[in-house]
């Protein structure tokens, strides 16, 4: 969904069924909270619902995948940021000034993104080969090899589960816990086989 269609359902949202990502039991139904999203062109209220774990007791934030944790901006816009300095070569200021969001922001998602990349590479590589066997060649550069671990894992899981994968950012949203621009080291695939590490996801 946009966010714009998001925030349109208020707390009407559907979620799909959740798994713990502690202990992997079904989640219930806890409550939950608004928080703003940035999306061009404007930005929306939404609401977030909330899960809870009957076996271990905790409570999730059920994000969209259309959002990170912690990040105003969605997934798409941040990705599309990144995209433009590791691909396309600008500098953060000229991007800023393309998404039209602050100068410390893009600073922001890219320091974190940097902090991130061998995470991301190792996880992706991992994902997209026990998906189909074959070996995933990266570039020598640690954020564009990033990128291009996203991608690969990215286009192998649409082959093997088609539509339901969605887009290539909410994606990331999805494997990373909402967690890609976060402190968590541990990705919620690590240790998972088959499709259970793809949850359905709004």
């Amino acid at each position: 969904m946009s966010a714009s269609s998001y925030a349109a359902a208020g707390q009407q949202i559907a979620v799909p069924p959740q798994r713990c990502p502690i202990c992997r039991r079904a989640l219930t139904g806890w409550g939950g909270y608004w928080r703003w999203v940035r999306a061009p062109p404007g930005e929306w209220p939404i609401w977030i619902r909330r899960g809870r774990c009957s076996a271990c007791r905790r409570t999730h934030a059920l994000l969209p995948d259309l959002l990170l944790a912690q990040r105003l901006d969605a997934v798409e816009v941040i990705g599309r940021g990144l995209a433009l300095k590791v691909a396309g070569g600008l500098g953060l200021r000229p991007i800023a000034e393309q998404l039209g969001v602050p100068h410390t922001t893009i600073r922001s998602w890219w320091r974190r993104f940097r902090a991130r990349a061998p995470t991301l590479v190792a996880g992706c590589a991992a994902l997209a080969v026990r998906l189909t066997g074959a070996s995933v060649q990266l570039a020598p550069d640690r954020e564009r090899a990033a990128l291009e671990a996203l991608g690969v894992a990215w286009d192998r899981t649409r082959a093997r589960f088609g539509g339901r994968v969605g887009g290539l950012w909410p994606f990331w949203s999805r494997i990373s816990g909402g967690q890609a621009l976060g402190t968590n080291t541990s990705p919620p695939w690590a240790g998972l086989a088959g499709a259970g590490w793809m949850g359905p996801s709004p």
